[in-house]
């Protein structure tokens, strides 16, 4: 027997907890799963706040690696105050039966249309055949369009410039300095366990931002000089010193964007989600998301 709703239009008047669930990926818990929770926590004045962990199948095979496994991901979210009860693994799509299983009064997700979407390794023709046969969630529709129609889906923000991608990256450029600190103390590639042809890639690496660094601060010395030069010398200077520039930040910007393409392989969130917008994209979205997610 499906549960009877309370009269009421108003969910702080219903005289109980509001159960709200929220799913995700949630690998490398950071500040933008943090905050995502807190706003799950805080829709009413009184809600029993779920977690649902997406599993390490489900993830890989949908979306991509993880850095952690369901289980530690989930034994991380028992550890939050805002959560109260953690499912894992949880449903890629959310269905009907689900919600009325754990008595779910409203999901908790950013606004933005997701789409379900494969990856090509997914071949397996019978269960492709099962996902399009369900009315919940079309495959080149929002997997959240019908909660939405129903009245239980809730809003929540997402947090501009946190991802885990941008951990990944982070961790990663903290390495090459590491390795390129230790290389200059004299600790060899062997010790880091690491090859040498990485070691000589990234010293080479590093050898070429100290260049670029130090040469445009000696041609903005040489622009700043008391010294008449002339005018004709300054613009030449100038031009020089804007043409290093361009090179060597469009060096750094490609060198970032490898960075976070390899830092992608490992992030569940963005990768394999089509995200569709009536509206002009954002600039400033946060990437990482939920099981059918976004905080993931």
């Amino acid at each position: 027997m499906k549960r009877e709703r309370e009269t009421s239009s108003d969910p702080n008047e219903w005289g109980r907890p509001i159960r709200v669930y929220a799913d995700g990926v949630y690998d490398l818990l950071h500040l933008g799963h943090m905050r995502q929770l807190e706003q799950a926590k805080k829709l009413f004045k009184n809600v029993h706040l779920i977690a649902g962990v997406a599993s390490d199948e489900d993830t890989h095979r949908l979306k991509g690696q993880t850095v952690q496994t369901m289980t530690e991901r989930a034994e991380t979210l028992r550890h939050i105050k805002w959560v109260d009860e953690v499912i894992a693994p949880c449903p890629w799509i959310l269905t009907p039966e689900f919600i009325e299983e754990h008595k779910i009064d409203f999901v908790a997700h950013d606004a933005e249309p997701y789409q379900a979407v494969q990856k090509s390794k997914d071949k397996d023709k019978k269960e492709r055949g099962e996902r399009k046969k369900k009315k919940t969630a079309p495959a080149d529709d929002d997997i959240y369009g019908w909660l939405k129609e129903a009245g239980k889906f809730k809003a929540t923000k997402r947090t501009a410039g946190v991802s885990t991608t941008d951990l990944i990256v982070r961790i990663l450029q903290n390495y090459e300095d590491y390795v390129d600190r230790s290389l200059q103390r004299g600790v060899t590639p062997k010790d880091m366990n690491i090859g040498f042809t990485t070691a000589n890639a990234i010293k080479m690496k590093k050898n070429m931002q100290r260049w670029g660094e130090k040469v445009s601060d000696e041609l903005t010395k040489v622009t700043l000089t008391d010294r008449p030069l002339g005018v004709n010398f300054d613009e030449s200077v100038e031009k020089l010193r804007n043409s290093i520039h361009e090179k060597y930040d469009s060096w750094r910007a490609h060198s970032h964007k490898f960075l976070k393409g390899f830092a992608r392989t490992f992030e569940p969130m963005k990768s394999f989600i089509g995200l569709h917008h009536k509206s002009p994209r954002h600039t400033s979205d946060e990437e990482d998301g939920a099981a059918s997610d976004a905080s993931q």
